[in-house]
């Protein structure tokens, strides 16, 4: 039974690696972008990720995309989601989000969010944190009592700044690193462009979507050696999943490599950057240059009161 989990989770993980997949444009520069002014005041609600949800469905995919670029078309962007939907309906015995569900609610993935406002109802300059909580001894029982620990060992997200309208909250767009549950371990992406909307009140949010963008950059140093080795590893504990990691093994030697998958012809039709974020001198300028230099993601999400000590 061990055995099994273990190789649905790495199947599952497979699916979030793969939806960055594979194309080869020119490396990012470095992210840069304008601070936006944080309120000077505000009662502070605190909260934790309760559910994270994956798009799986073509309208899963068009209900958590966001218009991360902010083109003047308002068009929403959500690549990521197009290749999630391709996968789950080809690929058999993926089970993508109940393998999220069980990371979330056994405390290996502990996201925190503090909002900053003056009304919890309408309100044109608030703030929305998040932070990267350490994974818990137990369960959480998200009802309130919760009390976590932010993991001091990575970056403190900047607040993602925005407005309450009859309590629903729009921001961005802002910087954050967030937590994915990849190959069967947390690995933090950091998202650029970063757009986030929820329906809020002082019991928690409902109906959220987080939006940004995933550089070329960010998917070659931490997403795509992790793609070779959780490939390698289904390899190990499933033989039935030959015939469908051999299109990935492009010399048969047995062996799947980072560079195989990057060059693997049948991902590079499914998907490719869809963003301009960044202008030629490197900085997070949208829609300026004409070269797509990031991924478009957008996932749902929905959060309750929880204890913690933000930064």
């Amino acid at each position: 039974m061990k055995t099994k989990s273990i190789f649905v989770t790495i199947k599952a993980s497979l699916i979030l690696l793969l939806l960055v997949s594979c194309s080869t444009p020119k490396p990012t520069p470095a992210p840069t972008q304008t601070a936006q002014p944080l309120p000077a005041t505000g009662v502070e609600y605190y909260f934790v990720t309760n559910k994270l949800q994956i798009p799986t469905t073509q309208e899963q995919t068009q209900a958590f995309a966001l218009n991360v670029d902010g083109d003047s078309q308002n068009s929403l962007d959500n690549k990521f989601g197009d290749l999630f939907t391709l996968l789950s309906s080809t690929v058999q015995g993926i089970e993508l989000q109940s393998t999220l569900d069980q990371a979330v609610n056994s405390g290996q993935m502990v996201t925190l969010h503090q909002v900053k406002a003056n009304d919890p109802v309408s309100d044109q300059n608030v703030s929305w944190s998040i932070f990267l909580g350490k994974q818990t001894q137990s369960a959480p029982k998200f009802d309130g009592t919760d009390n976590f620990t932010l993991d001091t060992t990575l970056p403190v997200n900047a607040p993602i700044t925005g407005s309450l309208t009859n309590g629903h909250f729009t921001g961005g767009p802002g910087n954050a690193r967030v937590q994915m549950f990849l190959m069967g371990q947390l690995v933090a992406v950091d998202l650029i462009g970063v757009r986030l909307e929820a329906d809020f009140s002082a019991q928690g949010c409902a109906n959220g979507k987080l939006g940004g963008g995933v550089t070329v950059d960010e998917f070659r140093s931490k997403l795509l050696p992790a793609i070779a080795d959780g490939l390698n590893q289904i390899k190990k504990v499933d033989t039935s999943a030959s015939t469908f990691l051999n299109a990935f093994d492009a010399d048969g030697n047995g062996t799947i490599t980072a560079q195989e998958i990057e060059n693997n012809p049948m991902l590079m039709l499914a998907i490719s950057p869809d963003l301009d974020l960044y202008d030629a001198a490197g900085k997070f300028n949208p829609n300026q240059d004409g070269v797509k230099d990031s991924y478009s993601l957008g996932l749902g999400f929905t959060c309750v009161p929880a204890v913690f000590t933000a930064p």
